[in-house]
């Protein structure tokens, strides 16, 4: 939910990306018998949404860079940045139809990626992960689920991007209810899971494609919206609002997706390459992602928004809602089983951080340490004095 294109990174900042592949012949010459020998290579042409200057765009170009390299130009990237190949919906139409201007592969936010796999929606769920820690960790176990489930839809899941954490942005003071009952928020169109928390909470929604939000902004058709902080900027939004709820929602998340077939026409050895430095770079994606919103929120408190801290009885509430979401959508749009599976492998990880922080602040603090001994020696002991029962 709550999707921007990776812009972000989407620079994004939110944004997200698009990409286009294609392939040109290129006449390559060889001595053997005096012979020529034509050798096709692969230029994957890749349109990203985000604009040239961005840090997804710059990273995309160490990228071209190494994997030309690497596979000694028997692959490069052409990259077309701003979404000069439309929106995802459009880049989704052309990765499935094949003519000359096809596109081979995406840079996608959560909404491109749901209309392809919704299941891959659960990512977004609001309030489903409390730091990046889990993000991580949860997206790393379900790596192959998601990579065979998109396999199975003719893609290639080169690597996870986000656009980071998404926060709501208004004319309003969202903390005061009757305020927020005259909220006209932004939404992504499509995005029904967005639309059902914000219904939820009694905010009014209002669909639009990405293009038209600052228009909305402008013209009052709409006076909030939700983003990550960078984007917030990167699409000058910002100026136009005057509060941020400092409580992120959801942790908009990005992928770079290949088409099947192109994939498969590269040799055994560029597609090891190709898949290393993928991960590779959309790691380092992630990475300057994250800490470009960090200094996106320094930015804007610079510019005078102000930041609302939600009362404990409005998080309580946010809390309710988000877990009455992931009921209404669980067997819709992602099944219960992965549902079952994303709550097991927080749990886990919940358990053993837990179990770590505890190991660590004793050893920082050693009476408490000989405080639990004594604590547990002394229960022994009373146990051991304890009367013994007749029957």
């Amino acid at each position: 939910m709550f999707n921007l294109p990776i812009i972000l990174l989407f620079s994004f900042s939110l944004v997200l990306s698009q990409s286009i592949v294609a392939k040109t012949a290129k006449v390559v010459k060889t001595t053997k018998a005096n012979e020529k020998a034509v050798v096709e290579a692969t230029n994957i042409k890749m349109a990203v949404v985000t604009p040239e200057g961005s840090s997804w765009t710059k990273i995309l170009y160490e990228m071209k860079r190494d994997l030309k390299k690497q596979t000694k130009g028997e692959i490069d990237f052409s990259i077309y940045a701003g979404g000069v190949s439309g929106d995802e919906i459009d880049v989704i139409r052309k990765m499935r139809v094949r003519s000359r201007n096809q596109i081979h592969a995406a840079g996608f936010s959560g909404v491109g990626l749901g209309v392809i796999l919704p299941e891959i929606r659960i990512l977004e769920s609001p309030l489903l992960f409390k730091n990046n820690s889990e993000v991580d960790y949860v997206r790393k176990e379900l790596f192959s689920y998601f990579a065979n489930q998109f396999e199975k839809k003719g893609y290639i899941f080169l690597g996870y991007a986000e656009a980071g954490d998404v926060y709501l942005f208004s004319k309003r003071n969202i903390n005061l209810e009757p305020e927020r009952k005259k909220i006209q928020m932004w939404i992504w169109k499509g995005d029904k899971v967005a639309e059902t928390f914000f219904n939820r909470l009694n905010i009014h929604t209002y669909p639009l494609n990405l293009a038209n939000v600052n228009t909305g902004l402008e013209t009052g058709m709409i006076d909030s919206f939700y983003s990550p902080p960078l984007a917030a900027i990167a699409f000058q939004w910002y100026p136009k609002v005057s509060y941020i709820l400092d409580y992120p929602v959801v942790n908009s998340i990005g992928a770079f997706l290949m088409k099947k077939s192109m994939f498969n026409s590269l040799s055994l050895k560029n597609k090891k390459i190709l898949l290393k430095l993928s991960k590779r770079y959309c790691d380092k994606i992630i990475t300057s992602t994250r800490r470009d919103n960090q200094e996106a929120l320094s930015v804007l408190k610079e510019a005078g928004l102000t930041f609302l801290r939600p009362s404990v009885s409005d998080t309580n509430k946010y809390e309710e809602l988000a877990h009455k979401t992931y009921k209404k959508y669980s067997g819709k749009i992602y099944p219960m089983e992965l549902f079952n599976r994303v709550n097991e492998l927080l749990k886990k990880y919940r358990q053993k951080t837990s179990k770590t922080v505890k190991k660590v602040l004793v050893k920082k603090d050693p009476q408490k340490k000989e405080s639990t001994k004594t604590t547990a020696a002394k229960k022994k002991q009373e146990k051991g004095n304890a009367p013994i029962k007749k029957n």
